[in-house]
């Protein structure tokens, strides 16, 4: 499935799903089914006798995802499924690519929306310069960015506004070898702690905080982002 797809604007959405089924060489008898079926799952019903070239961009990406399934592949390569969409059309794509995989098939999708793959993907893989650089699971390449950067794990802490204020705290974790870099964001006014490689473990964390006054509101260890992973992973060369 490309990018933009090419379609005929003088067909409805049935007769350009009965063209590609006859191109696939489907048995005429099973046709009507076969499209039918594929327009219930990409749920095109209400635009089963719409003219191509009146459905919006979202709903010519799903006829795009139709078309590719007429012959019930067990592989799908798509190229920016979510290119040009609006926020809902890209969040029902996510839905509907979710669901071609819950069915059994293997989708190879290529995106540079980062946020949308780490929610679809079991494996990624980041070329740079027609170089493979990494390959593997989600959490390998999050984990694979935190060794690179010297890190075990990020956590937020937020106290409580009549404790101690978590910039008083920080010289305090800055002592413990354990602790990589402790910080304040300035926009939240949490503490931002980054343990090193041998930093596992949380408790030792609570007590420093605690020792100092700060009653703690919320403790939460931060997730690595994908496109964090982009970032160490590449080098920025360009083409």
């Amino acid at each position: 499935m490309p990018d933009f797809l090419g379609v005929y604007d003088d067909l409805t959405v049935d007769e350009y799903l009965q063209f590609f089924a006859a191109a696939f060489r489907i048995p005429r008898k099973e046709r009507r089914r076969v499209v039918d079926e594929v327009i219930a799952l990409t749920d095109l019903k209400d635009k089963k006798n719409a003219l191509v070239d009146s459905l919006s961009r979202g709903m010519q990406q799903r006829l795009g995802v139709a078309r590719v399934l007429i012959h019930d592949p067990k592989v799908l390569f798509l190229d920016e499924p979510a290119s040009g969409l609006d926020p809902r059309a890209r969040i029902e794509m996510r839905s509907l690519l979710l669901e071609l995989g819950r069915m059994g098939k293997t989708l190879m999708v290529s995106s540079h929306i980062l946020s949308e793959l780490a929610e679809m993907c079991s494996s990624i893989g980041i070329i740079e310069r027609g170089k493979l650089l990494f390959s593997g699971s989600i959490k390998d390449a999050f984990e694979r960015t935190l060794t690179l950067s010297g890190v075990s794990e990020r956590i937020r802490v937020r106290l409580e506004d009549s404790s101690t204020p978590a910039i008083a705290v920080l010289p305090f974790l800055a002592r413990d070898q354990r602790v990589r870099k402790a910080i304040t964001d300035d926009a939240t006014g949490e503490l931002v702690i980054e343990l090193g490689e041998d930093g596992l473990g949380h408790q030792f964390l609570m007590d420093i905080i605690t020792g100092q006054g700060g009653r703690i509101r919320g403790f939460f260890p931060e997730t690595v982002r994908l496109e964090d992973a982009f970032l160490k992973l590449t080098t920025g060369a360009l083409q």
